[in-house]
């Protein structure tokens, strides 16, 4: 036995010769980067654990709304009353409240437009100003009272004169008014999440963002109150709607929720259509296309209220319109529930290719979800025609008016997705659009490839090549959406996130480890607020594995992959010895194809943990015989940036 010192002394003098024999100058990889000893996320605690599940302490606000709103089609202004019940169900008592006021971001001084990120197309065009008119904020309830407010831009802060102790709720009202963005034709704005979109029998409202929206305040960030900027999209607390819709009687209305009163919106020829509807496995004409210029389809009088509920949502958005053919069917989920799926649009969009088979996509995308990943959670899904280009709300989402084929599938596809995240899963779209945008697009593919025997490719009509995903100029995933430069947004946020998941998916975990996981995911945090660290570490816990190096490189920084051939020692009669070497950043498992030159070939995979504590991973081939050929990742499936110097060839 050698005494201590001795040991010491070797062990360095043979640390020493193993790293001038396989460390490389040129490399950029650090192993303890990807593999360290500490946790690379915050540990775990009361609210959220360390295994990515909500804690015994976790907590969440709710926020409920009573909407009385009208729409005036003649000015485009619409009047509301809000009325919230605000329950604290955080350990503090609160002085003070605040809510999200959207719409401000169109008044001519807005941040989104002086930091122009939200601009005009025009910037000498001289449009109206818009944004909310607050008309008062008043106590309900058995309290009366006003309520001292201050508008910060797209935020509002009530003072309450008494602290909202915890468990305890405050109700009060909101009076206010906007007038509607006048975005069609020359639009004013770059982007439109409440729009007009004119057609030849009337105007189409897109009304989203029409209410003052609390704010959350969660365990992590305390208020969340970061100013709608125009890009980033929502983060909103859960709750009950009960909305109150008046238009002139000409209008039909849709929305997120159930409608409460048809018989006194419809008449009787279309109430029986509605109530057949909600029956029938194929689709009823509600309205036909024929009908939408006679008067007599539609009651007879100056004014309709569409009275709607929805329960345990984030939001509520609905639609109006003199010009809408309206479809309804309805089907059973994998659970036995019947859901109604309803599509309204223009007489223009009636096109076979396109909103003619909007009811078959609404059906197989609810379908599909639910049996995959977790039950669809309302009674209704409608998709509207309207000049966005698609934007999701609980149970309703905008699509254009416009889109046919194969990008009309993949829009309607996608933003029904967009039920799963962020409508059940709800994360922070405002900081983390990845979180919804990616996730959605990552089983919108899967989804694709199930519909119709593959009639359709989907979003890779639009994608960018997959080695502009790990441009060195690229920021990484976790970036804020309204810190990206706009070139950047699709490729990272939607593509990037679809891309990693499907390889963590099949290449790293197997589909059936990881579609546990994913569900389990799902499942924990329905209707909850979760962080990145919560799905990383909830992957981590499902699957059994401790996915750092994968998080790192993919999610938490830009990391390229580069593997290299640097040696094959090959003679006949002896197994041939190949090295690879990871010259950046990012690891991945090693896949290496061996064709020996008899013509047979060798198929070698390596999990990524030969890249624990070196650059360089040597192995020895099974046959005892000259190699004619080899490569790394023949299929190309990993994202290597750097494919020239991934095989060795004998030259004859």
């Amino acid at each position: 036995m050698l005494r201590p010192l001795q040991n010491i002394k070797l062990i360095i003098v043979s640390l020493c010769l193993l790293a001038t024999d396989i460390s490389s100058a040129q490399t950029k990889y650090r192993p303890s980067d990807l593999f360290p000893a500490q946790p690379l996320l915050p540990p775990g605690n009361s609210y959220r654990t360390a295994a990515g599940e909500p804690g015994p302490a976790y907590w969440q606000n709710k926020a409920d709304y009573v909407i009385d709103v009208a729409l005036d089609d003649k000015t485009n202004v619409i009047t509301g009353t809000a009325t919230i019940t605000y329950t604290n169900n955080s350990p503090k008592a609160l002085s003070a409240l605040w809510l999200q006021l959207e719409q401000n971001v169109f008044k001519k001084d807005s941040r989104g437009i002086q930091s122009k990120l939200f601009l005009y197309q025009d910037p000498e065009k001289t449009t109206p100003d818009g944004g909310y008119q607050v008309e008062g904020v008043q106590l309900a309830g058995n309290k009366v009272g006003n309520i001292k407010y201050h508008i910060y831009d797209t935020r509002m802060q009530l003072e309450l004169a008494q602290p909202l102790l915890s468990g305890q709720a405050i109700t009060f009202s909101i009076r206010y008014r906007y007038n509607f963005p006048v975005n069609y034709k020359n639009a004013d704005f770059l982007v439109n999440r409440t729009d007009i979109l004119p057609t030849k029998n009337g105007n189409i409202y897109a009304v989203a963002q029409w209410y003052p929206r609390m704010c959350v305040l969660d365990d992590v960030e305390g208020w969340n109150t970061l100013p709608y900027l125009g890009n980033g999209e929502f983060y909103l607390e859960y709750g009950n709607f009960r909305v109150n819709i008046t238009v002139p009687s000409g209008l039909i209305v849709e929305s997120s929720g159930d409608l409460l009163n048809p018989e006194e919106v419809l008449t009787p020829t279309a109430l029986k259509r509605w109530q057949a509807a909600k029956q029938s496995d194929v689709p009823v004409q509600i309205r036909t296309a024929k009908e939408v210029t006679d008067p007599s389809s539609r009651p007879a009088k100056a004014t309709c209220t569409w009275k709607f509920k929805l329960d345990n949502a984030r939001d509520f958005a609905w639609t109006a319109s003199r010009s809408f053919v309206w479809e309804g069917l309805s089907f059973k989920l994998a659970d036995g529930r019947r859901v109604m799926g309803s599509s309204v649009y223009p007489v223009e969009s009636e096109k076979q290719g396109s909103w003619k088979r909007s009811s078959e996509y609404i059906k197989f995308t609810l379908q599909h979800f639910s049996e995959k990943w977790f039950p669809y959670p309302y009674n209704k899904a409608v998709n509207v025609a309207s000049n966005l280009d698609g934007m999701e709300y609980p149970g309703m989402v905008f699509c254009s008016a416009k889109d046919t084929g194969n990008m009309y599938f993949a829009v309607v596809n996608h933003e029904l997705g967009h039920t799963w995240f962020p409508m059940v899963v709800g994360s922070n779209e405002r900081k983390y659009a990845w979180m919804d945008e990616g996730f959605n697009m990552f089983i919108d593919k899967i989804a694709t490839k199930a519909f119709n025997k593959g009639e359709f490719i989907g979003y890779v009509e639009i994608d960018s090549p997959l080695d502009s995903l790990f441009a060195e100029k690229l920021l990484p995933i976790v970036t804020r959406p309204d810190a990206l430069p706009g070139n950047q947004v699709y490729p990272l946020q939607y593509q990037k996130v679809a891309y990693s998941l499907a390889l963590l998916r099949n290449q790293i975990l197997g589909t059936e480890r990881f579609d546990r996981a994913f569900r389990k995911y799902i499942r924990d945090w329905a209707y909850k607020h979760p962080t990145p660290w919560d799905f990383f570490r909830s992957m981590d816990s499902s699957a059994g594995e401790d996915l750092t190096w994968f998080w790192k490189s993919m999610f938490l920084e830009n990391y390229r992959l580069d593997q290299k051939i640097v040696k094959v020692e090959s003679k006949a009669g002896s197994q041939p010895i190949i090295t690879v070497e990871n010259m950046n950043k990012a690891a991945m498992p090693l896949v290496v194809e061996i064709t020996y030159a008899d013509g047979s070939k060798e198929h070698r995979e390596f999990p990524a943990e030969i890249w624990e504590y070196s650059s360089v991973y040597s192995f020895t081939g099974d046959k005892k015989a000259a190699v004619a050929k080899v490569v790394i990742d023949p299929e190309k499936i990993y994202p290597d940036v750097d494919r020239s110097n991934n095989g060795y060839e004998v030259k004859n």
